[in-house]
Parts: structure tokens; sequence; C-alpha cells
């Protein structure tokens, strides 16, 4: 199994080499003890254009050292990465518990060997009065060579170059642009100080500056790249130029920060789906659906010609997970209800057959759900998926908005807000309208999708106006009522489904019979309780941000 933990570490270069720190300047340490130096092997796997490394995140296996083995690292922000490891193994192929973890990374595409990292390493531990460990002062000296697969910026060099001197005083990233070839390699000298056990908040913090100030003294500047695979590449891994970001202020820079918010949030739930992690298919069909919204709420914002179709490719996705979440779903909740029945005062064969009923749905959902899963885990290994993933990257990176993106913020989530509360009212008015039965089950289902979009509206403008969480609150709670009422509706097929099979293969059917009946209360209590739920969600300046 992986162990994984938080590094809390930062990087310095171009300072001298005989720095020595003052513990009785340093808060919490004690003294400057030495540890044993070490020799570090690293190969590092990327796809051939480097997408992981352009993610901020590395793979590599590394020999020698106090935790060699498998690394997956990636940067969690204010000088933090987590770091995924696991054990070494006799070949070179990345284990399949970190190349899941990297697929939507990857989009698909395999991971070759592109750097080759041979490092170093002199230690010594800042340890406080007790001689324990609350930090590491590593002095690397590195020397980095680009293999063969490696196509920094997506090209292939004509050639095997090798260039630069292997002194310390050789830099990435100069001499001619031919220098970003295969078999080029590249030395330096830098110094880390990382924390021990993962230490974070106001005391790391202080440690971490007050090592810098004194390191800052002896010429010592914090690193430019996050990892010594970006400096290797810092000078060939370039695509284009960073665009314009939306006006401060403006409608564009509301959504395009939601936008990059949310694609952010769907690629970092993909390893949970494939590892099959607790709520991890629900998770990822909501930043679908976020981001679906997002698009829709707002498309007078955007250029539709661009976002449409990648609005329908989030429907698909929402599809393609739906089916395993729904039985997921189902073998919670009917459980959950024949427990509830026969303990609310089932006794006897009634009690006994609704323990046997709620355990032979839970197996039966739980069967389905893992075939649905892996149906989805099929798409999710296709092209089409990786392909949505591109456009969602690119709209990230370069938003596809509309001039009227740049009008001031303000009016334009009013604008939304209100449109999409006229939209809820229409759909809660119908439902309200519609006969009780399967028209009145698919209207308050309609109106449930629109409470959604509306919520999440909200959520966006909040963003930029705080008054607009009222709105997203209020929303939420008529979702949530008319969640219940289709998650009833829901539950209340499918016993019906379960008991006609149940009478078909000679079994006894009442225990489903008392299911169907609490499901369908449960339908009848959610519906019964619209009315009340929007009056107060349409209350008030709801709009007013």
């Amino acid at each position: 199994m992986a162990a994984t933990h938080i590094e809390t570490e930062r990087k310095y270069e171009g300072g001298a080499a005989e720095t020595r720190l003052n513990p009785s300047g340093l808060p919490g340490v004690s003294g400057v003890v030495p540890a044993p130096d070490e020799e570090l092997d690293a190969v590092y796997y990327d796809t051939a254009d480097l997408r992981l490394l352009a993610h901020g995140t590395t793979l590599r296996k590394r020999a020698g050292g106090h935790d060699e083995g498998w690394h997956l690292k990636r940067g969690k922000g204010d000088d933090r990465r987590e770091e995924i490891q696991l054990p070494t193994t006799d070949d070179d192929v990345v284990p399949e518990e970190l190349h899941v973890r990297v697929k939507a990374l990857a989009r698909g595409k395999p991971l070759v060997p592109v750097l080759r990292m041979r490092t170093r390493r002199e230690r010594e531990h800042l340890v406080d009065g007790h001689g324990a460990a609350v930090a590491e002062i590593a002095r690397d000296h590195v020397a980095a060579e680009i293999l063969d697969a490696a196509r920094p910026g997506g090209r292939r060099p004509a050639g095997r170059r090798r260039a630069g001197a292997r002194g310390s005083g050789a830099a990435p990233g100069t001499g001619s642009a031919g220098e970003d070839a295969p078999g080029r390699i590249v030395s330096w000298a830098e110094l880390e100080v990382e924390l021990e056990n993962g230490a974070e908040g106001a005391a790391a913090k202080s440690l971490l500056d007050a090592v810098e100030k004194q390191l800052a003294s002896d010429g010592w500047q914090r690193s430019a790249s996050a990892s010594k695979t970006a400096r290797v590449f810092a000078d060939g891994h370039h695509t284009r130029a960073t665009p314009r970001p939306p006006r401060a202020g403006s409608a564009g820079q509301v959504v395009h920060d939601r936008l990059v918010e949310q694609v952010r949030v769907l690629v970092a739930t993909d390893p949970g789906v494939r590892l099959d992690e607790e709520e991890a298919v629900h998770d990822m069909r909501v930043a679908a659906r976020r981001l679906r919204s997002l698009l829709r709420s707002y498309q007078r914002l955007f250029d539709r010609a661009v976002t449409d179709p990648v609005a329908d490719e989030l429907r698909w996705l929402g599809r393609v997970l739906g089916d395993a979440r729904d039985h997921e779903v189902l073998a919670a909740r009917l459980t959950g209800r024949a427990d509830d029945l026969r303990l609310a005062d089932a006794t006897g064969a009634t009690a006994a057959d609704l323990a046997d009923t709620g355990a032979r749905i839970h197996a039966t959902e739980l069967r389905s759900y893992g075939l649905a899963r892996a149906a989805a885990l099929a798409e999710l290994d296709k092209r089409r998926y990786y392909r949505l993933l591109d456009n969602l990257a690119a709209m990230a990176a370069d938003p596809p908005l509309r001039a009227r993106a740049d009008h001031d913020a303000r009016p334009e989530l009013r604008r939304t807000l209100r449109r999409e509360q006229r939209r809820l009212a229409d759909r809660v008015a119908a439902a309200r309208s519609a006969p009780v039965g399967p028209e009145g089950d698919a209207a308050l289902h309609a109106a449930r999708k629109a409470a959604k979009r509306a919520r999440y509206a909200g959520e966006t403008a909040q963003a930029f106006a705080p008054a607009a969480k009222r709105f997203a609150k209020r929303t939420k709670d008529v979702q949530r009522l008319l969640g219940e009422h289709q998650d009833a509706v829901v539950a209340r097929s499918a016993v019906r489904r379960m008991a006609v099979e149940a009478r078909a293969a000679g079994a006894d059917s009442f225990a489903y019979g008392l299911l169907y009946a609490a499901e369908d209360r449960a339908a009848a209590d959610s519906a019964a309780r619209l009315p009340k739920a929007w009056k107060r969600a349409k209350a008030g300046k709801l709009t007013r941000v």
C-alpha cells in the first residue's frame, strides 16, 4: 500500500557553499547535528511532452537514501507538497497504484523515462531541546541528464546533443536553442530546507522564515523552479504566451476564476474514481455539473460556439457516472430503510424478513455498482474523456469570453441570478400544478435541476458578491428537498422491480412491500413540504448583489 504524507520545504540556490546556520536565532531549535550523506540516483517518468510537469507533478523511481522507492509528488501551495510513496520494485514499470493517479494528467499517454538525476546530498538536522529533529537541511549537488524519450515543448529535437559542463556553475536554460535535446547534462548545487513530519501552521512558517533570513545573509535566494525537474526543463518546456487575464472586477474575472477552480476539482477527483474511494464518483459528477451549469447560466459571457460543445460533453460525463452513483445510493438508502423499519416496530418473522431483504438488496446493488463503475472506468480511459479534459484545460488557460464579459461584474451577476430565480419559479409552479403521479414526479425532478443550476450560479456569484451567499443557500435548501423526493421516487421504482423479481423466483415479497410504502411516504412528504421551502427561498431581495 502507498504511504502518503505532506512535506513542507523550500529550495534555495546561489549562496555560499560553507553556510552554517546559527541555532540561537531559530525558534524551537537548540542545535544543528550532522546526518549521514546520501547518494541518490533517480529516474523521472512523464509523458514525452511532459504533461505531468505542466501540472506541477513529478513521478520518480529513486535508488539510495533513507526513503528509496517510487515517489509521486504534487504541489499543495504554501511550500507544501503531497508525496505518495511505494517501495522500490525490481523492474522499471510504473506501479499501477501510481499510474492511475496521474491518468487524467497524462491524458492516456504512456509514461516514459524522461530524466535521470544523480544527487550527492550532504545533510544535517535542526533539533529541539529533546534532540528530536524538527527540520532537515540538505545541500544537493545535482547532475541531471535528459533522456531520449523526452520532448520538451512537444517537439522532438533532431538528434542527441550533449551540452553544458559538469561543473557546479552550469545552469539550465542557457546557450543555444538546441540545448533541450536528449543527452544534455545539467549540473548545479542547491539547498533544501524540509520540516519534519510535514509540520505546518504559524510555528512552521516562523521557523522557515528564520532559516531563510540566515540563508539570505550568505547569498541564498529562493529557487525560481518548484522542483529540480522543472529547473532542468525550464527553457525547453514552454508552449505559448500566457493570455491576458480578464479585467479585475469584471464579470469575466468572476466566471474565469470559477472555471479554473472547478476544472482543477474535476481533474483532482479522477484518481479517487479509479481507486474506488468513498464518494469519488459523486464528487466527479458534481464537478462536471458545476462546470456545465457555469457555462449554461453565464452563457451570455462566453463564446457559445466554443462552450456549448463542451457543456454537451460534460452532460455525457455526468451520464457515464450516473449509473454507478445510482446503485451506490440505492445500496445505502434501502439497506438503511430496511434497518429503520426493522428497529421501529417489526418483530418476529417480519423483522427477520426485513433484515434478510436489506442484506440481499445491499449485496445486489453493490454488485451492480461494481459493474457500472467498471463500465464508467472504460469510458474514462477513452479518447473522448481525455479530449474533454484538454478542452477544459484550454478554456481555463484562455477563456473564450465575449466582449460583454469585460462589463462590471455586479450588474451581470445580478441579471444572471434574477434569470435563474425566474426559471426556478416557473419550474416550481409547474410542479405544484401537476397531478400526483408520474407527471408530477417528472415536474418535481425538473424543478430540482433548476434549483441546482440556480444554486451553482449563486455559488459563482458569491465569490465576488458575498450577498449572493443567501441566494445560494436558499436555493440549495429547495434543491435538497426536491432531491429527497427524487431519491424516494427512484428507490420506490427500484423496490417495485425487485419485488417482481422476488415473486418470479418464488420468494416472499412482503418486506419489499413495506419498503415500497416507506419510500412512497417519503416522496409524498417531501412534495408536501415544497410550498413552505419555496416561500422562504423567494422571500426578500435574494438577487441583490
